[in-house]
């Protein structure tokens, strides 16, 4: 089985990598397919984080990824490698009280916060607040709005990124504005990368979800399941054998040695893992 994603590199203003900005793909075609944002999103961070493996992805840079509103509400950014992850709000996610609690935990846990394709209003304030990068669509955005949202802005602690700079002009009339990200064609378009992966079992994960879903987890049985899945087994090994967690240890000595299970982020790690997987498979 083969999984894909592309990558699009942004760029500091010495055109130096600063981080890639990550995007489902659902085959070799560079182009967004039609899918809902939560499949989409969960496809890449599965892919990034198990398959493909984020060092082999970013070199140890920056990977933005979109976040819709429920995966924000779950706290899923927290399973992943805050050094690596920047979580990219996409902007049909509104700003409401529970928004903004999640979004807090996150900063709160050292995460950093990108508001992607940028427009103002009163109601992203509280968002603004914790967020560290602004997204703006420089082809939708005339220099003037851009100055003046500067302006408002000044007294927030942000950096602006540039999306779709296509041409050298536009380049340098962005960096005149104050930018200090860069992303767009100019540059490089999105670059599609394919893995193998292994097929999972359903029905593997159906029994994972029960388990893990229960109120009296038996690790030993969580265990046992993980153990006789080789699709599990190879993402969660991947994943622990990444710098995150660089252990050095096979799966059944970290699990026992450490106590991982016990972790919350053990746990959730392998919910996420079970949900994305038996969600991918229905048709």
């Amino acid at each position: 089985m083969d999984v894909y994603l592309a990558r699009q590199p942004i760029f500091n203003k010495k055109k130096e990598i600063f981080g890639y900005e990550l995007l489902f793909r659902g085959g070799i075609s560079n182009s967004f397919p039609n899918i809902d944002g939560n499949t989409a999103s969960s496809n890449v961070l599965s892919n990034s984080f198990f398959s493909f493996g984020s060092d082999h992805i970013t070199g140890g840079k920056k990977a933005f990824i979109n976040f819709t509103e429920e995966l924000l509400l779950k706290k899923i950014p927290l399973l992943f490698d805050k050094e690596i992850l920047v979580v990219e709000i996409l902007e049909t996610v509104i700003p409401d009280e529970e928004v903004i609690k999640a979004c807090q935990e996150i900063v709160d846990a050292g995460y950093q916060l990108a508001l992607d394709d940028f427009v103002y209003g009163t109601h992203f304030d509280p968002l603004i607040k914790i967020s560290g990068i602004i997204k703006i669509d420089v082809k939708s955005t005339q220099p003037d709005g851009i100055g003046e949202l500067f302006k408002k802005l000044s007294s927030y602690p942000l950096k602006f990124l540039a999306e779709k700079v296509e041409t050298y002009d536009e380049f340098e009339e962005c960096l005149k504005l104050g930018f200090e990200y860069f992303q767009g064609y100019f540059f490089s378009k999105p670059q599609v990368l394919k893995e193998s992966d292994i097929s999972p079992g359903k029905l593997s994960y159906l029994q994972l979800l029960t388990q893990i879903n229960s109120e009296d987890v038996d690790f030993s049985v969580v265990e046992d399941l993980i153990s006789r899945d080789v699709s599990i087994t190879y993402k969660l090994l991947r994943y622990i054998n990444s710098a995150y967690y660089r252990r050095g240890m096979r799966l059944g000595n970290f699990i026992i040695k450490t106590g991982y299970h016990n972790s919350w982020r053990g746990r959730y790690q392998t919910v996420y893992l079970g949900n994305f997987n038996v969600f991918s498979k229905r048709k």
